[in-house]
């Protein structure tokens, strides 16, 4: 079984976009084959402004893939599903990996 995929929408509650951004971001978990994991990071929490600071982060919404940020905005369902296929290939690749 394959290890599951974390993405994370940062929003913000005065940023009008984030709704949109989760709503990409559940079309497509609905569409996936894969196991994903969708956590919202609200910049109202300290939890937020953390994770932003982490990524030096100025803007939202922002979509990170198991820890990476990967888009700025509210992306397509199209670039979002070639997010995570990008990922789902790195994973593969690094548990590829024989020592």
């Amino acid at each position: 079984m394959a290890d599951p995929i974390f993405i994370e929408v940062i929003t913000s509650p005065n940023c009008v976009h984030s709704p949109t951004a989760l709503k990409v971001a559940r079309q497509l978990i609905r569409g996936s084959r894969e196991m994903i994991v969708l956590r919202e990071v609200s910049l109202a929490s300290k939890e937020g402004v953390e994770r932003a600071k982490a990524v030096a982060l100025d803007a939202t919404p922002a979509i990170m893939i198991n820890g990476a940020l990967r888009y700025i905005g509210v992306p397509s369902l199209g670039a979002m599903q070639r997010m995570l296929s990008e990922t789902v290939e790195k994973e593969k690749e690094r548990n590829s990996y024989f020592f």
